[in-house]
């Protein structure tokens, strides 16, 4: 308890300040290229050109650094897709964000590291959730505006269409390419339909 509370009054560096996100575009990058395995305090220490000690002045715990990481990325992709809504064509902007936004490698790093910890856990679910609401948001709008009806509900046609640009983007990186392009115009027209333009 007494060891908690030293932790929890200890001062911190500054949230948001130039240190602040260079040790987390350090610690993405790592993650993107070596894996979770090579996350270290040390290793990102050393790929910015800092202290060790400097990590744990601005975050507490590797877990509470990788939680806001993630926290970052999501807030600006939900940031985007929030924004879609007001675009013309809000089904053409969401597509684009979904297939040439997603990185495979580092959301398949953050879904292992999510099983360990917690904090991380919910903010996948949070980040889910809230952009398949805005997903379906946009899809629901689509078919009132153009009276259609989908034998796939708008939680259905969001998951296909997210679960399809993943799939594309792991498969690329592999460089597999067989069957995108019929499934990319697929969807495609399928958008095209609900929202011409």
């Amino acid at each position: 308890m007494k060891q908690d509370q030293v932790k929890s009054d200890r001062r911190m560096g500054p949230p948001g300040s130039e240190n602040w996100h260079a040790m987390l575009d350090g610690a993405e990058d790592i993650l993107r290229e070596e894996g979770h395995a090579a996350l270290t305090s040390r290793r990102i220490a050393e790929r910015i050109g800092v202290k060790q000690r400097l990590v744990y002045y601005y975050f507490r715990t590797m877990d509470d650094l990788i939680v806001e990481m993630f926290h970052r990325r999501s807030e600006m992709e939900l940031t985007r897709l929030r924004e879609t809504l007001k675009a013309e064509h809000p089904l053409h902007e969401i597509w684009e964000i979904c297939i040439h936004s997603t990185d495979a490698r580092l959301i398949s790093e953050f879904m292992a590291l999510a099983s360990r910890i917690d904090g991380l856990r919910a903010e996948v679910i949070r980040f889910i959730e809230e952009s398949r609401a805005i997903q379906v948001e946009a899809i629901t709008a689509a078919l009132e505006r153009t009276s259609r009806t989908s034998l796939i509900p708008p939680a259905g046609l969001a998951i296909v269409a997210t679960s399809v640009a993943l799939a594309i983007s792991r498969e690329e990186q592999l460089g597999v390419t067989s069957g995108h392009g019929d499934i990319m115009t697929v969807i495609e027209d399928f958008i095209a339909s609900l929202d011409p333009g």
